[in-house]
């Protein structure tokens, strides 16, 4: 089943948690959801989280996308922007911050981030499918 869905959120921590809602319910996910679904729902998170905290304004955007048994989840803000490393790497144990971008791409099949001097949209792609069947893992798949 494809479809699109979007939403905006206000910029503030309690919107990380509802736009996790918000992309299990645009899934379809009931109680048991998947390794990958549960994957791209931490990946939203963080980019989420680095909306609300680095983004400016009072909203931020998520759009969801499923079609051919993959999921594309966009998310946008307004804001000052920055500089993606081309290869980001996790930082040592210790060190304070940096580990966004690194985690996304653990947990997701492809991360992409356009950023400049009015906003950051990163846009989390990953495949819904049952990779040893073929099948749909999520009812919106």
């Amino acid at each position: 089943m494809d479809q699109a869905v979007s939403t905006t959120f206000r910029r503030v921590p309690a919107a990380v948690p509802a736009a996790r809602a918000f992309l299990r319910y645009a899934l379809g996910v009931d109680a048991q959801a998947t390794d990958a679904v549960e994957r791209l729902e931490l990946a939203v998170a963080e980019a989420c989280n680095n909306a609300v905290v680095h983004g400016e304004g009072e909203t931020f955007t998520v759009a969801i996308e499923v079609a051919g048994g993959r999921a594309r989840v966009t998310v946008s803000d307004r804001g000052p922007g920055f500089t993606p490393p081309p290869d980001p790497a996790m930082p040592p144990p210790f060190a304070t911050g940096r580990r966004g971008l690194p985690l996304m791409q653990a947990m997701v099949d492809d991360v992409e981030v356009a950023s400049g001097p009015h906003g950051t949209t990163v846009v989390l792609t990953q495949s819904l499918l049952d990779p040893a069947a073929g099948q749909e893992l999520v009812a919106g798949a």
